[in-house]
C-alpha cells in the first residue's frame, strides 16, 4: 500500500494539508511538523482516508518527545526514528527495544543517529529488529562513506524490513526532494510496493502541481519494465563512487 506523508507539506495546517493530499487517493502517513488545527482528530476520521502514524505525531501538537531519556518509546506510531547519538537515551534505547512485547518499526537513519551507519544496522539486523528503510537515508550513508555496498546489499534482502520511506536528495543531507527515474534505491522501492511493503513518499510537494503529485506517485508505483528489472536482481542499485 502507498502512503503519503502529511510531512510532504510540512508547516502547513494540518486540516488544509491533509485535504490537499486526500486529493491524491492514497492513505496518508500523520507526521509531526504541521500546524495543530481544532479537531483534527475527528476531521480525519470523518474522512475514511486509511492513515498510519509517524514518530513524534501527535493529534493535538506540532510533535511529542518520542523517547525518554531511560531509552524508552512514548508514543504509539506505527514507526518512529531512532534516538539521536547525542540523546540521553541514545545507548539504553537498545535494551528497551529488544524487551519490548508491543514495539514500533524502527527507521534506517543517517550518521548523527541510531541506524544511521552501517555497523548499527548491522546490529539491528543481527537482533532481528524491524526496520522501515529509507531509501534517501541509504544514499546519504553510502555518499558519506557510513555505510559499505555489502551491507546495504545485505539490507536489501533483510527479512524483516516492513515499511520503505522514498524521496531523494544530494546525499549531503535530508532535503526531502522529489523523485526521479535514477533517484538510488527507486527499483528496490518499486519493487517493495509491488510485493506488499507500505510504501511512504516523502519529498516535498508545497510547490508542486497536483498533476506533478501524482507523477511522483507514479514514479514509485513504476512500470511492468522497472518491476522487472528490479526482480531481476537482489538490489538494482549500487553507489558508483
Amino acid at each position: 500500500m502507498l502512503f503519503v506523508a502529511l510531512s510532504t507539506l510540512q508547516g502547513r495546517p494540518m486540516n488544509s494539508a491533509f485535504d490537499e493530499l486526500a486529493r491524491l487517493g492514497t492513505p496518508i502517513q500523520l507526521t509531526p511538523g504541521n500546524h495543530v488545527t481544532r479537531d483534527f482528530r475527528a476531521h480525519v476520521e470523518a474522512t475514511g482516508v486509511t492513515t498510519r502514524r509517524h514518530h513524534g505525531f501527535a493529534w493535538e501538537a506540532r510533535r511529542t518527545e518520542t523517547w525518554s531519556a531511560e531509552g524508552a518509546c512514548l508514543v504509539a506510531s506505527e514507526s518512529v526514528h531512532p534516538p539521536k547519538r547525542d540523546a540521553p537515551g541514545a545507548t539504553a534505547w537498545w535494551s528497551w527495544y529488544e524487551a519490548a512485547i508491543d514495539r514500533p518499526i524502527i527507521e534506517v537513519m543517517y550518521p548523527g543517529y541510531e541506524l544511521g551507519d552501517g555497523e548499527s544496522v548491522e546490529r539491528a539486523m543481527a537482533a532481528g529488529f524491524d526496520l522501515a528503510v529509507d531509501i534517501s537515508h541509504a544514499f546519504i550513508q553510502r555518499t558519506q562513506g557510513a555505510m559499505t555496498e555489502a551491507t546495504w546489499q545485505r539490507l536489501c534482502d533483510y527479512d524483516r524490513i516492513v515499511e520503505v520511506h522514498v524521496s531523494a536528495n544530494r546525499g549531503e543531507h535530508d532535503s526531502h526532494q522529489p523523485l526521479t527515474a535514477s533517484t538510488f534505491g527507486l527499483a528496490w522501492a518499486t519493487a517493495r510496493l509491488a510485493a506488499g511493503t507500505p510504501t511512504v513518499i516523502e519529498c516535498y510537494m508545497h510547490r508542486l502541481t497536483d498533476d506533478e503529485r501524482r507523477r511522483q506517485l507514479d514514479l514509485i508505483r513504476g512500470s511492468r519494465n522497472c518491476l522487472a528489472r528490479a526482480a531481476a536482481s537482489r538490489c538494482a542499485d549500487t553507489l558508483i563512487t
